[in-house]
């Protein structure tokens, strides 16, 4: 029987019929994807930039279940049964209801209630996967990653304040430049509701039409208000056009929640002002963010693009949700894909984003080409060597297919005049290198 041959890097099912052998392709699931390669290390590059930012931050790292139980999900936001179409639902061998976790959060704040003597204020970080069962499309799977930071236990401003901070920092890390971090409150969102005259029954009807902003504009936002039934909305749309928090400051002092919401959103932008961070910060009163959810100012990260690439608010009533003292509590999460995507676009990855190996290639010399990877890595390089017993122009081809820029030749005859050779691969220029200096080596791929 003759070898089949299939594309590299392919699994294959054969399934044999009578008259014919049928090959079907093994995919990732619908919404998933594999990374490797260049984008699985340009997904470690900026996980490590994030988390590093976290870390000086002073946040802890916390690691929780991809399951949870339904009902600990179900309860966030006031979600119930009708939640299940949204996430990956399920039921185990003991008839548990369960679920992935769709965010970061939920499952925290499961874990701060569980725990209600921990020091506060709690600050954690969780870098890991999600799952929502969105359709998917262009720059959205149902698999993804967010890096997530949380505040639990201080009400304070500069809670706010220190979620900002760290979100410009993350954002300065990544080098970009051009963005900003969009701010509004939940509570001035309440007080135009109740100004434009619009009852508590449409309330959610209309922000979730705002919400769409992006998508639809403002002549779809109006149709959509229209078909909704949400009354008096063009008094409401106005003040959110005019994006002038002073201009309708009269409206909303009127009642309790916007005098607290104007409060909580100068407080935080005086803080910024002091920081000399304003030009990183602005005020969007089109912002929604999930009003059943938070409860105070709301962000979100825009660098370009079509989407943002991160979020978050303060919502000072969820770990209650989960029999947990009462806890106020502040978050941001970015989404890792998105993230890249937009580093992507303004080519903001450098040539460092991962590791420059050094690949070792012994020429009938392995126990001395062993020998001297040891060294080598000792010294702080890394390095990948032949295991495949291959002749020279093989291990040529396979260290220019892997991308690796450097090559050290590890031969029989200059092992024993003391040397090795260092080749570019790009430049396909060469060197002696002492044995006996090989920490030149290390001088001489930095630069």
């Amino acid at each position: 029987m003759r070898f089949l041959k299939f594309p590299k890097n392919q699994i294959t099912i054969l399934t044999k019929t009578t008259k014919t052998l049928v090959v079907k392709e093994m995919q990732p699931v619908r919404g998933m994807k594999d990374w490797s390669g260049d984008e699985a290390w340009k997904r470690e590059y900026v996980m490590e930039r994030i988390k590093s930012i976290f870390q000086k931050y002073g946040y802890e790292p916390l690691e929780t279940p991809a399951v949870e139980y339904f009902e600990t999900l179900s309860a966030k936001g006031g979600g119930g049964d009708e939640i299940k179409d949204e996430i990956y639902y399920f039921k185990d061998k003991a008839d548990r209801e369960l679920g992935l976790r769709f965010d970061l959060t939920v499952p925290t704040a499961r874990f701060v209630a569980s725990n209600p003597t921990m020091p506060k204020p709690y600050k954690r970080y969780s870098i890991g996967k999600v799952w929502r069962y969105d359709r998917p499309q262009a720059g959205r799977y149902r698999e993804f990653t967010q890096a997530d930071i949380d505040i639990f236990g201080s009400d304070k401003p500069c809670s706010d304040l220190e979620i900002t901070m760290v979100a410009i920092d993350v954002m300065r890390s990544l080098g970009f430049k051009d963005f900003r971090i969009r701010v509004n409150n939940r509570k001035v969102l309440e007080a135009m509701v109740l100004a434009a005259g619009i009852p508590e029954d449409k309330v959610l009807d209309a922000f979730r039409a705002i919400d769409k902003l992006d998508k639809i504009g403002w002549d779809g936002i109006t149709e959509e208000l229209k078909e909704r039934n949400v009354p008096n909305y063009e008094k409401l749309v106005a003040m959110i056009k005019s994006n002038d928090l002073e201009k309708i400051r009269t409206d909303l002092e009127k009642f309790d929640a916007g005098k607290q919401g104007l409060e909580e959103l100068g407080d935080l932008l005086e803080l910024v002002g002091e920081m000399g961070l304003e030009k990183w910060v602005n005020i969007d009163l089109t912002l929604v963010r999930g009003l059943e959810y938070y409860t105070g100012n709301v962000f979100e990260i825009q660098a370009g693009g079509q989407w943002s690439c991160g979020g978050g608010g303060r919502y000072d009533r969820l770990v209650e949700t989960y029999k947990g003292r009462p806890t106020p509590a502040i978050g941001i999460s970015f989404g890792v894909e998105r993230v890249i995507q937009l580093m992507e676009e303004n080519n903001l990855f450098p040539e460092n984003y991962k590791p420059t190996l050094v690949y070792i290639a012994p020429v009938n010399a392995y126990k001395e080409a062993w020998e001297i990877r040891k060294k080598l890595i000792d010294l702080g390089l890394s390095c990948d060597i032949d295991l495949m017993r291959r002749k020279l122009n093989k291990q040529f081809d396979y260290a220019k297919g892997k991308g690796y820029k450097w090559m050290l030749i590890v031969g029989e005859m200059d092992v024993k005049s003391g040397v090795v050779t260092l080749k570019n691969l790009e430049t396909r220029e060469e060197q002696k290198i002492k044995l006996d200096e090989l920490e030149s080596i290390k001088q001489i791929i930095s630069t």
